[in-house]
């Protein structure tokens, strides 16, 4: 299986491993300013919907029609978090509940799984073709790049 980071960042501007542009990285950052201009709402929309369209996107490309939530937490009680999901509708609701900070999981399913970190971080594990990984990736916007999820059970 192969691991990917993919991301709103620009790899172009890590140094180091460090990126180094002031850039929004949570959904608590709405209304404020990062590089003199700020973070509304819509723009947050535009990004989490990138995210969560290149999942789906993703998984249909895979051919995964189930996954398994593992090690949840939730921070919500706006959020129900099932032992596992197969339903599109409710696949993109929980990503957003993740990527909004009201719950965090594993997302499981057959040579796949996708992991979301700090700072507005998904890792994508998959069988694909890293071509098409990063094609699709570019399609909504987001960056792809070779990295191992610091979320597996193997690298902890």
């Amino acid at each position: 299986m192969f691991e990917y980071r993919i991301t709103k960042y620009n790899p172009a501007n890590r140094i180091d491993g460090r990126y180094v542009v002031d850039d929004w990285t949570s959904f608590s950052d709405i209304g404020k300013r990062f590089d003199k201009t700020e973070l509304t709402y819509e723009k947050y929309l535009e990004i989490e919907t990138a995210y969560i369209e290149c999942c789906i996107d993703l998984l249909s490309k895979a051919r995964i029609r189930i996954l398994s939530i593992e090690q949840a937490e939730c921070y919500s009680e706006d959020v129900l978090l099932p032992a596992s999901v197969s339903d599109i509708s409710e696949i993109r609701h929980l990503i957003a509940a993740c990527l909004r900070e009201q719950c965090w999981f594993k997302l499981t399913g057959k040579d796949f799984f996708i992991h979301f970190g700090y700072d507005y971080y998904m890792y994508i594990g998959s069988m694909l073709p890293a071509a098409t990984v990063e094609e699709t990736a570019i399609r909504y916007g987001l960056f792809c790049e070779l990295c191992p999820s610091p979320y597996n059970a193997s690298e902890q």
